[in-house]
């Protein structure tokens, strides 16, 4: 859940700062700038998202930060629960030490040149404390650690701790099941939304999707991720 959060967060940053390179641009090009906005302005109304009218506030900016300091805590929490699983379902991920770091930065952020910050300049001198780096197609933490490769790594420990608690004969939660009981059992009405707060699709309606993704596409698209980050080269 965390990396989702933090996912959407820096989108939603990058996408801002996208924004302000192109008004930079358009408004010191003076050959085009005028044929650019007219363009903008007779085609798109005001704060359509096409125009770049999105600002990389410095709220945004802390909001990223603040977002990528609570993943690192929420990994080292992981870390230690599936300490508790069997050694057949433990799992591991490339970088851990470096997370485990700079989760130890994070919870003494107050100690100027203290030892968490010391022990990790140190042993990963190429490690940017809150750097993050982003690329088209991959957000780097540290600027040395992918998200994906973090978020195939949860996908992992989830599984496992699932499997563990099944096999001792404990029940597992859906987590997105209705919490009121007899409310899934309800046949009306059958379209309904599953989600996370701060998962929940801000998508207008004339955008809604109309039809369901062919089951081929989908199988295809969750095909390229499981091979991209199936295996870690530590796990």
């Amino acid at each position: 859940m965390q990396a989702d959060r933090f996912e959407a967060v820096f989108l939603e940053l990058r996408a801002a700062l996208q924004d302000a390179q192109v008004r930079a641009y358009l408004n010191d090009d003076k050959a085009n700038r005028e044929s650019w906005v007219e363009h903008y302005d007779q085609n798109y109304e005001p704060f359509d998202r096409r125009r770049p009218v999105k600002v990389p506030t410095q709220a945004l900016s802390m909001q990223a930060t603040t977002e990528l300091d609570l993943l690192v805590v929420a990994i080292r929490n992981v870390l230690r629960a599936q300490v508790r699983l069997p050694k057949r379902l433990k799992t591991s991920m490339e970088g851990e030490d470096v997370l485990e770091l700079l989760r130890n930065v994070v919870e003494h952020w107050d100690e100027d040149g203290g030892p968490s910050i010391s022990k990790l300049t140190e042993q990963h001198p190429d490690v940017l404390v809150e750097g993050i780096s982003f690329t088209n197609k991959e957000i780097w933490i540290g600027d040395t650690i992918p998200l994906s490769r973090i978020q195939a790594w949860l996908s992992r420990v989830g599984y496992a701790i699932v499997s563990s608690l099944e096999s001792a004969g404990e029940s597992v939660l859906d987590d997105m099941a209705s919490f009121v009981t007899g409310d899934d059992a309800l046949s009306w009405p059958p379209d309904r939304l599953r989600y996370r707060y701060w998962t929940l699709p801000a998508i207008d309606e004339q955008d809604w999707p109309r039809t369901d993704m062919p089951p081929e596409v989908a199988h295809l698209m969750g095909e390229r991720f499981r091979r991209i980050r199936e295996r870690d080269v530590a796990d």
